[in-house]
Protein backbone atom coordinates (compact mmCIF):
# COMPACT_ATOMS: atom_id res chain seq x y z
CA UNK A 1 0.00 0.00 0.00
CA UNK A 2 2.63 2.17 0.88
CA UNK A 3 4.79 1.71 -2.09
CA UNK A 4 1.78 2.79 -4.54
CA UNK A 5 1.56 5.81 -2.42
CA UNK A 6 5.13 6.74 -3.16
CA UNK A 7 5.24 5.42 -6.71
CA UNK A 8 2.13 8.24 -7.40
CA UNK A 9 3.57 10.83 -5.47
CA UNK A 10 6.96 10.39 -7.30
CA UNK A 11 5.24 10.35 -10.80
CA UNK A 12 2.87 13.19 -9.83
CA UNK A 13 6.99 15.29 -9.19
CA UNK A 14 7.11 14.10 -12.74
CA UNK A 15 4.29 15.16 -14.01
CA UNK A 16 4.70 18.88 -12.47
CA UNK A 17 8.24 18.91 -13.38
CA UNK A 18 7.16 19.14 -16.71
CA UNK A 19 4.96 21.91 -16.35
CA UNK A 20 7.49 23.56 -14.76
CA UNK A 21 8.94 25.95 -17.60
CA UNK A 22 5.52 27.22 -18.09
CA UNK A 23 4.87 27.59 -14.85
CA UNK A 24 7.80 29.59 -14.35
CA UNK A 25 7.33 31.87 -17.32
CA UNK A 26 3.71 32.50 -16.01
CA UNK A 27 5.13 33.53 -12.77
CA UNK A 28 7.35 36.11 -14.96
CA UNK A 29 4.80 37.57 -16.76
CA UNK A 30 3.48 38.72 -13.32
CA UNK A 31 7.19 39.67 -12.12
CA UNK A 32 7.61 36.95 -9.26
CA UNK A 33 10.99 36.26 -9.98
CA UNK A 34 11.25 34.57 -6.74
CA UNK A 35 8.69 32.19 -7.89
CA UNK A 36 9.76 31.76 -11.21
CA UNK A 37 12.73 30.31 -9.47
CA UNK A 38 11.31 28.31 -7.32
CA UNK A 39 9.44 26.18 -9.78
CA UNK A 40 12.20 25.46 -11.69
CA UNK A 41 14.69 24.67 -8.89
CA UNK A 42 11.89 22.14 -7.80
CA UNK A 43 11.88 20.77 -10.64
CA UNK A 44 14.95 20.61 -11.24
CA UNK A 45 15.00 18.14 -7.96
CA UNK A 46 12.45 16.03 -9.29
CA UNK A 47 13.31 15.60 -12.98
CA UNK A 48 16.73 17.42 -13.98
CA UNK A 49 16.18 16.72 -17.55
CA UNK A 50 12.90 18.31 -17.96
CA UNK A 51 14.39 21.41 -16.59
CA UNK A 52 17.98 21.37 -18.36
CA UNK A 53 17.25 20.30 -22.05
CA UNK A 54 14.12 22.31 -22.41
CA UNK A 55 14.45 25.24 -24.68
CA UNK A 56 11.46 27.08 -22.72
CA UNK A 57 13.06 26.06 -19.63
CA UNK A 58 16.30 27.31 -20.78
CA UNK A 59 15.28 30.37 -21.96
CA UNK A 60 13.15 31.44 -18.99
CA UNK A 61 16.85 30.52 -16.51
CA UNK A 62 18.05 32.93 -19.21
CA UNK A 63 15.72 35.51 -18.31
CA UNK A 64 16.04 34.71 -14.66
CA UNK A 65 19.73 34.69 -14.40
CA UNK A 66 19.77 38.25 -15.54
CA UNK A 67 18.14 39.76 -12.68
CA UNK A 68 20.54 41.51 -9.74
CA UNK A 69 21.34 39.33 -8.23
CA UNK A 70 19.72 36.14 -9.54
CA UNK A 71 18.33 33.87 -7.28
CA UNK A 72 20.98 31.31 -5.59
CA UNK A 73 19.20 28.12 -7.63
CA UNK A 74 18.36 29.91 -11.18
CA UNK A 75 22.33 31.17 -10.66
CA UNK A 76 23.61 27.36 -10.41
CA UNK A 77 21.14 26.17 -12.68
CA UNK A 78 22.28 28.49 -15.50
CA UNK A 79 26.06 27.56 -15.42
CA UNK A 80 25.31 23.59 -15.28
CA UNK A 81 23.29 24.49 -18.91
CA UNK A 82 26.14 26.60 -20.15
CA UNK A 83 24.01 29.69 -19.36
CA UNK A 84 26.63 31.58 -17.32
CA UNK A 85 30.40 30.98 -16.39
Amino acid sequence: MLSVAVQQADTLRLILATRAPAVARAYLHISDLSGAARALVDADSAAPAEVRCRPLARTVIAEIARANPAPAGVARLATLVGLTR
